[in-house]
């Protein structure tokens, strides 16, 4: 999975550098996340956390153009009985609360609607780098090393600036349990971007 996000990483790169008149901006941006993880066991409903990253953005003409980022993602969520659902594996003194680090890899084709308001959507990878829970039992962690997701939102561009509002939605299952129930994750991120160059 790592070998393939790499090729089609290093193929939209060379794409987006080829050909005449192209252009290349790279910059900063952070947001305000809304997280949920949706499932059995887990509470459903939306948490503040925060994401921060690079982006970069390679214009192929006038209209389109690709913008891949590079994000650190903190989701802060709760669990909500857990034990009701995982009676012999789950953790009867946990607290219940969720904390998980994720690098996420956002891939995005981008529409531009007129030299302010543009769209993107495009996949989203993320590799779960940090997890601060209690859920099972003998310190197991509950969740996958990965989710793979969509994101699709709005950006408005003021000169060097972009305010980005953007949903993407956890096509994964990011229960590494059991494979009883699914859970999936959700995001609401609304930020802003700084173009260095």
């Amino acid at each position: 999975m790592t070998n393939k996000l790499l090729a089609t990483v290093a193929g939209l790169l060379l794409l987006a550098t080829a050909g005449h008149g192209q252009s290349f901006h790279y910059g900063l941006k952070a947001d305000l996340l809304f997280t949920n993880i949706n499932g059995k066991g887990m509470s459903g409903s939306f948490r503040p956390g925060v994401n921060a990253g690079i982006f970069t953005e390679y214009s192929l003409g006038k209209k389109w153009g690709l913008q891949p980022e590079l994000l650190f993602t903190l989701f802060n969520n709760k669990s909500e009985d857990f034990l009701k659902y995982y009676v012999n594996s789950g953790n009867s003194s946990s607290n219940g609360n969720i904390n998980l680090g994720y690098l996420s890899i956002p891939l995005l084709l981008q529409y531009k609607i007129n030299d302010v308001f543009s769209v993107h959507a495009g996949p989203q990878y993320s590799l779960l780098l940090y997890s601060s829970e209690s859920l099972l039992q003998n310190n197991r962690d509950a969740f996958a090393g990965s989710d793979l997701g969509v994101a699709a939102g709005l950006t408005l561009q003021v000169s060097q600036v972009r305010f980005y509002g953007r949903y993407v939605m956890g096509l994964s299952n990011v229960n590494d349990v059991d494979d009883r129930y699914k859970w999936n994750t959700n995001q609401i991120q609304l930020g802003i971007g700084i173009a260095i160059r």
